[in-house]
């Protein structure tokens, strides 16, 4: 029965070409939650079907609305196009459409926003599917392992920040929007996500989110993250588009924070993790796999600007071969 109080939550499904049955499981999950306080919005990115018509039933509750752009928008356009239609109430949460949450999701998150005044988005622990991708397994267990070593509760964004330009910006500890809920009014502030990046946008928009606010984290697995091999990551990974995106993020947190301290730890960890994405080029080109160079082009820039910097990283590279 749908609710007649105001919604608290704004869901927001993003789908291209979903697998009909991880959608359903989606959607079953959303339906499933024990705070019902909540419109859902799914977006459907041009897909070559008709998604529609795989989720009629669930189309029947009124809290469910379902819009298609008429051209293809990328990853990030698709996310931007839902943020663009969020509605008004004050919470804001994503949920793609191969993941899904334990019932209790929604609610513990929307407790922990209401119940701190100075926290402006929520990160939740969640367990990862994987199907048919055991080579990529230990690389989840390993960013497991670095994420569940976050203390619980509030977190001061900048000094998270700090500590995670000490990391490299990796691997990505904040993880998937499927489970950060986000204040409505905090996402007006840190804006749209960037769709130039085919694969960092996520982490991109975190380190914003850590530079203009503070989060809790809740170390419990409330959700699953789905991982398979015609997942966009996945399918990014593989083509190894996006292999400066992380590099980008430096560039863009550089640019972001007035000269003082945390500045000057930004410029030294990018300068440090230019070693290791000159590495992974080189490595890919060794290996003889592809390297798209959609979403790189930044380096080229910063390459003139910088010349000595990134000779050096590429001299250092040759040696080692």
């Amino acid at each position: 029965m749908t609710p007649m109080t105001e919604p608290l939550v704004s869901i927001l499904i993003p789908t291209y070409n979903p697998n009909p049955e991880h959608l359903r499981a989606a959607l079953k999950s959303v339906l499933a939650q024990t705070e019902d306080r909540w419109t859902l919005l799914i977006h459907d990115d041009a897909s070559s079907f008709d998604v529609r018509e795989h989720i009629g039933i669930a189309l029947e509750d009124s809290r469910i609305t379902f819009l298609r752009s008429k051209n293809r928008l990328g990853i990030g356009g698709n996310w931007n196009a839902c943020l663009k239609h969020k509605g008004s109430a004050p919470y804001v949460q994503f949920l793609f459409q191969d993941d899904t949450w334990d019932p209790e999701y929604v609610e513990r998150a929307t407790k922990t926003l209401e119940a701190h005044a100075d926290i402006d988005f929520v990160v939740v622990d969640h367990a990862y599917a994987f199907e048919n991708m055991g080579e990529v397994q230990p690389f989840y267990d390993a960013l497991l392992r670095e994420r569940r070593a976050v203390a619980p509760g509030r977190h001061d964004g900048r000094e998270f920040l700090r500590e995670w330009l000490r990391r490299g910006i990796h691997p990505n500890l904040i993880g998937e929007p499927s489970f950060v809920m986000m204040c409505r009014s905090f996402v007006e502030r840190v804006g749209l996500f960037r769709e130039d990046m085919p694969q960092c946008l996520d982490a991109e928009y975190w380190t914003r989110c850590c530079m203009k606010g503070n989060f809790s984290y809740i170390n419990e697995n409330l959700g699953s993250f789905r991982v398979h091999k015609s997942a966009a990551s996945a399918q990014n990974e593989q083509a190894g588009a996006g292999i400066y995106d992380r590099f980008r993020c430096f560039q863009l947190i550089i640019e972001a924070l007035p000269p003082g301290e945390l500045r000057h730890e930004a410029i030294d960890a990018r300068n440090a993790a230019l070693d290791t994405m000159v590495k992974k080029f080189f490595g890919r080109v060794r290996g003889g796999k592809r390297v798209s160079t959609k979403g790189g082009g930044s380096l080229l820039p910063f390459a003139l600007r910088h010349p000595l910097l990134v000779l050096g990283t590429v001299l250092r590279q040759i040696r080692t071969r």
